[in-house]
């Protein structure tokens, strides 16, 4: 084999090996989310600035202010969430830089306020290879779909459906 086809299939098993590793930085974020585990969502963001725009919950422009509202709202035992991604469409910029758009399933049973939130968006992601390793150096949600529902009267009781639960569901508590 020639050397610049051995370059080529180098550079083409690199840019697999990117795409995996950018595969499974998402699934160790969604994880880490159902997990109540701030610290590892923190982790799956880059260092320093960056840009998470999560709708009517906020922008944060740096992953600790992101893990602080996380903290605070969603790692509590009375919250129970489910984040399903899927449908990747990942796409190299070049060797540091990707973009992908994910869809995402999420579903939110709080047994406090006795409420059942289900809420489909779509994730806009940009990844930067720092030291070797990805890292989501921004994200924008678009939100598609919500509904906002209540369990305190024994029956299932719809309060909103909408594109998103703005207004209805408050992030600043817990």
């Amino acid at each position: 084999m020639a050397d610049a086809q051995l370059d080529d299939l180098r550079r083409r098993l690199v840019r697999l090996e990117d795409l995996e590793a950018i595969r499974r930085l998402k699934a160790q974020y969604l994880n880490a989310c159902d997990s109540q585990d701030p610290e590892s969502a923190k982790n799956c963001f880059a260092e320093g600035e960056v840009t998470i725009d999560m709708g009517h919950v906020g922008i944060f422009r740096t992953r600790e202010e992101f893990a602080a509202l996380y903290r605070a709202a969603g790692c509590h035992p009375h919250v129970l969430d489910m984040h399903h991604g899927g449908n990747p469409e990942i796409e190299h910029i070049d060797d540091t830089h990707a973009k992908g758009r994910w869809s995402l399933d999420y579903r939110n049973i709080n047994t406090k306020d006795k409420t059942v939130t289900f809420v489909s968006l779509i994730y806009h992601d940009e990844y930067e290879k720092i030291g070797g390793h990805w890292k989501i150096r921004k994200s924008r949600s678009e939100f598609k779909s919500a509904l906002h529902c209540s369990f305190a009267s024994g029956q299932l009781e719809s309060l909103l459906a909408a594109r998103s639960v703005a207004g209805a569901v408050d992030f600043s508590k817990g």
